[in-house]
């Protein structure tokens, strides 16, 4: 396995770890409860192939945004290191 594909398994294992202690915070909880009455909503008040258009785009964000919260993670790693180096904290 190579550096860059070590440094990518450990970064998801930290942001998984990260994601599972926010999904234990109030903050998720609320977030999740207003998803879940959009939900509803949308239910409600859709046709049903209205429904599934708006579930994709739903369902395409999400992905979207697990994808850029996993970039944005690990150049914050990056950048992280590289200011420490900078600072002389490490060689």
């Amino acid at each position: 396995m190579s550096n860059k594909e070590k440094f990518d398994f450990m970064t998801e294992q930290m942001r998984d770890n990260a994601v599972r202690k926010f999904q234990a915070t109030k903050q998720y909880h609320l977030l999740q409860d207003k998803l879940d009455q959009m939900h509803q909503d949308c239910e409600g008040m859709l046709t049903k192939g209205q429904q599934e258009f708006a579930y994709e785009c739903f369902t395409l964000l999400s992905a979207v945004h697990g994808q850029q919260e996993l970039y944005v993670y690990r150049q914050g790693l990056r950048d992280g290191i590289r200011m420490l180096k900078r600072l002389g904290m490490l060689v």
